[in-house]
């Protein structure tokens, strides 16, 4: 049966996905700070978001080509950046890097991503986007970002929204390990789970492979959180991004960024754009919504600046109500891994071929003819 009839939705590969992975990985990608009403929150706010249509406007087929950070592409999203990649589906990076490859599309890796730069820059070539856990030691950084630049990598995304670590109360109580803890628990979800644990046998364990080098000898992180704590530096000020900007040859584009103080300062400190994003709901669960403060942000900065929102996107209308409020590009990052969880290596094409009908018909329907149009859909 053609996959678009039989999971013609996220939701449809979110479903499939709940049942091949196990809990604890499957939790990991779920889940959110605190009592997780953040995630909540990014729903209803995109979900609120209303469009009209012209009805009787001649129409002809949209399209949904865009331009951003100077490279064309043909599809108005991205894939985000996911840490611990091979947890939840073993080389899912690679399998979404492919896909967004064969389909001129932007893939963004995670520093905390079980795949390493030199390896999914080996797929993409030049065009993907690096997503910087900034790290406390310089000249470790600076390696790490040689390292990016000369696998390809042009786009730089230095995360600032974790000055702490979360409190996932999911993966506390999972007791979530790096690589997993062997529990009972664990264990008897593993099993469950065949086709899952044949796949990360064949792969390996999920590591921090683009920090692998940095490591002290003999020590293992088991947690994302601890990792951070010991190798990143969470806190970062305006000196780091303006160094980023002196070191960085290729487009800087900050990633966390709510307020408008912090994206008049990221202007003034020379960035090419901003990625307007509460991490999905994942550090703390009271904060806003991207796409609420995006307006704020657009007049603050201006027309020239790049904005890209994420959290809480999962149907291209989705996409297209971001477009419609003001945003330059959109990035979605559970809806992929649904996608490669369902179906393997197939699922992530499938999840951006779900995604892309779904903004044709969404445009189709307004009668609008292409993503910069989409804003004078929305209904005030």
């Amino acid at each position: 049966m053609d996959p678009l009839r039989k999971y013609p939705a996220i939701e449809d590969l979110h479903r499939r996905a709940r049942k091949r992975i196990p809990r604890f990985a499957f939790d990991y990608l779920e889940g959110g700070a605190g009592d997780e009403s953040g995630i909540d929150r990014n729903r209803e706010a995109l979900l609120e978001i209303r469009l009209i249509a012209d009805y009787l406007e001649e129409r002809t087929p949209p399209d949904l080509g865009v331009e951003v950070f100077g490279r064309k592409v043909d599809l108005p999203f991205g894939i985000a950046p996911v840490g611990l990649s091979g947890l939840m589906w073993p080389r899912s990076a690679e399998y979404l890097a492919s896909a967004a490859k064969d389909a001129n599309a932007v893939f963004c890796l995670s520093t905390v991503a079980s795949s390493g730069v030199e390896r999914i820059g080996g797929l993409m070539q030049e065009g993907s986007w690096f997503q910087l856990y900034p790290i406390r030691e310089v000249e470790k950084e600076d390696d790490l970002l040689k390292r990016a630049w000369d696998a390809g990598f042009r786009v730089l995304t230095p995360t600032v929204d974790i000055p702490a670590p979360a409190r996932r109360l999911r993966d506390f109580r999972n007791g979530l390990t790096v690589p997993p803890e062997m529990t009972i628990g664990n264990i008897i979800s593993i099993l469950a789970h065949p086709t899952w644990a044949l796949a990360t046998l064949a792969a390996g364990p999920p590591k921090f492979e683009s920090l692998m080098p940095y490591f002290p000898k003999g020590v293992t992180y088991k947690s994302v959180g601890q990792m951070i704590e010991t190798l990143a530096e969470g806190q970062i000020d305006w000196r780091r991004i303006e160094r980023y900007r002196k070191i960085w040859p290729g487009t800087l584009a900050v990633k966390g960024v709510l307020s408008v103080g912090d994206a008049r300062r990221a202007r003034e400190a020379g960035c090419d754009g901003l990625l307007v994003s509460n991490h999905g709901g994942r550090q703390l669960d009271g904060l806003v919504s991207p796409i609420d403060v995006l307006p704020a942000i657009r007049e603050t900065v201006g027309p020239d600046m790049t904005l890209v929102v994420d959290s809480g996107l999962r149907s291209g209308t989705d996409i297209v109500r971001a477009y419609a409020k003001g945003a330059d590009f959109t990035l979605l990052g559970r809806a992929f891994f649904y996608g490669v969880g369902a179906l393997g290596r197939p699922g992530a094409a499938h999840a951006i071929e779900v995604l892309k009908a779904e903004v044709f018909a969404a445009l189709q329907q307004l009668g609008c003819p292409n993503m910069a149009a989409a804003p004078r859909y929305l209904a005030e």
